[in-house]
């Protein structure tokens, strides 16, 4: 297994982040996990890296590069993939604060492209939000590359042969995607194998310059209502073979500005957890907001609970899972000398990854009961109660 590891003398708080003047762009053969760890992950910074994908099967395979301009090879899709029923975002119709969503069968999608139909549907389809990977998992199309490969979110939920957020998109020429940021404030990766997009980055905390009265925010910008607005953000072109690390919290919008087919995974792991417990207990916040007149029902919290999986997409239950599956997984190996942890795709965290690991669950366990965040939900309180305690009981090999 290719092991993935850190530098002995990196700690648990990150140095905070100076905004620089521009995003960087990075070549992959000059960029080292260790570096990606600590001058983006850790102080959320983003970064384009280049010569990503070129020897992925999608990126090879995928696009018919014989005849010019390229296009997408439908007749090899169709040979690799059943006509399974594929989510299409319709991007002519707006639905609340997101596009339309339908089903359609794979093939019906991929005629429309082989055909270059000029239809409407042709420029309005994109499909968004597929689970490729975890529909096909014989079907190695790609590898995650390295940089994102300590990922708690997806080895949680791969190995558990739960939910995954590996996603592929293929949109034409003007689909977009409308402005946001991403699931549970969570870090995204998004690498373009076909195509070219552009994409406005906006640095936690600018978006609040652009809330109405109602403090809502815009279902799309443009460069000139940013720069109305007076935020400070960033416009990137993104070519093929390149990867967008987008950080905890950036909000964006993304546009195919040529036909573009993409591979893209939503993860956190010990550099931005606390953040996403954050952005948790935030939202389960606004929930007992919004019902604070049924605070004497029965079963209150409990009732919250089941609201805040429904519009955040986790509950505390789900967020505990995840982290004390992690820890479990990383306090085995430190109880036999510090082996090699198991990640998606065949790498492997190196000892001072897992001690690093080990160490940040540490602290959000003993914050999260120091401070009583569990306090009305005594079974999660007692697991993270547990789970604190095997990590003090092996403090010697941290």
């Amino acid at each position: 297994m290719e092991e993935i590891e850190i530098s002995s003398d990196t700690t648990v708080a990150a140095t905070p982040s100076v905004l620089p003047a521009k995003i960087e762009r990075i070549q992959l053969s000059n960029l080292s996990y260790d570096q990606f760890f600590r001058n983006f992950m850790q102080p959320n910074r983003a970064v384009v890296v280049e010569g990503i994908a070129n020897d992925w099967e999608c990126f090879r395979r995928w696009i018919d590069r014989s005849v010019v301009p390229p296009k997408l090879n439908v007749p090899y899709l169709k040979q690799k993939l059943a006509n399974v029923p594929i989510p299409v975002a319709d991007c002519g119709r707006q639905h609340y604060n997101s596009h339309e969503k339908l089903e359609l069968p794979l093939y019906d999608f991929l005629q429309s492209w082989e055909n270059d139909d000029t239809e409407s549907c042709r420029n309005r389809y994109y499909l968004k939000d597929w689970h490729l990977r975890s529909e096909c998992p014989g079907y190695e199309f790609y590898r995650t590359p390295s940089l994102f490969a300590s990922d708690w979110l997806n080895e949680y939920l791969v190995e558990q042969a739960a939910d995954d957020y590996r996603f592929v998109y293929i949109g034409p020429k003007g689909t977009w995607t409308a402005f946001h940021a991403d699931v549970f404030g969570s870090y995204s990766w998004s690498v373009n194998i076909f195509g070219r997009k552009r994409w406005y980055l906006l640095p936690p905390g600018e978006e609040q310059k652009l809330r109405n009265s109602l403090r809502n925010l815009p279902f799309s910008v443009t460069e000139q209502t940013l720069r109305d607005a007076g935020v400070t953000f960033f416009t990137i072109d993104q070519e093929a073979g390149e990867a967008i690390f987008v950080p905890t919290g950036w909000f964006h919008q993304v546009t195919n500005v040529e036909d573009a087919i993409s591979v893209n995974h939503n993860w956190f792991n010990g550099c931005n957890v606390a953040t996403i417990w954050s952005n948790l207990r935030d939202a389960l916040a606004d929930v007992r907001r919004e019902i604070d007149d049924c605070r004497d029902m029965d079963n209150f919290d409990e009732h919250c609970q089941v609201m805040l999986k429904a519009s955040f997409g986790m509950d505390y239950a789900d967020f505990l899972a995840i982290v004390l599956y992690v820890c479990d997984k990383r306090l085995v190996s430190l109880g036999e000398d510090v082996g090699q942890v198991k990640q998606i795709d065949g790498y492997a965290l190196g000892k001072q990854h897992i001690r690093f690991d080990v160490v940040t669950i540490r602290n959000l366990l003993h914050e999260t009961i120091e401070k009583g965040f569990l306090d009305d939900y005594p079974d999660l309180r007692k697991a993270a109660a547990s789970c604190l305690n095997k990590i003090l009981s092996t403090s010697r090999a941290l």
